[in-house]
């Protein structure tokens, strides 16, 4: 599958000419507009965090063709109407061609140490997870490929190296570091310093890699 990064953590997956759409936030909106991510067959929203959800943005990509709109509970609430499908953990369902499954995972704590909201990320067609703002798994899962936050309240390289190794993944797209910027070029070395077979795929905004 094809993944192009947009601001932040937005992610457009695409597939037998099949495309998803990850968290559309205000960061994005911000630089592009909805015609610059169509057309879409699905939106996933991992939490209620304005940088991961802007809901001006998603009434704008659902303003010609409705879509399925995927969260979790405190999203489908924070989202007003927005979300079409509230999604449990471990569940599974199907957006055309993609077998999605959800995994909550704890949001990083916030900047005075409190939990941030509810998180769920996403397993699509088992090889790549987007954990949202999540770098830390309470349930086992191994997958090939995965976006990574690298930067947040409460993301330390540290993190980004364990969270890495507890899901086992070769391929990592870096996310979630527009908010609180970081150079993801800079954990490239780092990272291959200590897992030699990983492979960090840093992209410009609009930009694709094959995953």
């Amino acid at each position: 599958m094809k993944v192009t990064k947009y601001p932040q953590s937005c992610l457009l997956i695409e597939k037998d000419q099949k495309r998803l759409l990850i968290d559309p936030g205000s960061l994005v909106s911000s630089r592009f507009s909805a015609k610059d991510l169509l057309p879409i067959d699905g939106i996933l929203v991992t939490h209620e965090h304005s940088d991961h959800a802007d809901p001006k943005l998603i009434r704008s990509l659902l303003a010609e063709k409705q879509v399925p709109v995927i969260g979790n509970a405190s999203t489908a609430k924070a989202l007003n109407g927005l979300v079409t499908k509230v999604i449990s953990d471990r569940e599974e369902i199907t957006i055309d061609s993609y077998y999605v499954k959800a995994i909550e995972l704890p949001h990083c704590l916030m900047v005075d140490g409190s939990p941030g909201p509810q998180n769920t990320g996403y397993v699509i067609d088992g090889t790549f997870f987007d954990p949202g703002d999540g770098i830390t798994m309470e349930q086992p899962l191994k997958v090939s490929a995965a976006a990574v936050p690298f930067a947040g309240p409460d993301i330390s390289p540290k993190d980004v190296y364990k969270f890495i190794k507890q899901i086992g993944c070769t391929k990592v797209i870096p996310i979630h570091y527009d908010y609180f910027p970081t150079d993801p070029k800079f954990y490239v070395g780092l990272l291959k310093s200590y897992i030699k077979s990983i492979d960090v795929i840093v992209l410009n905004n609009g930009e694709s890699a094959e995953v």
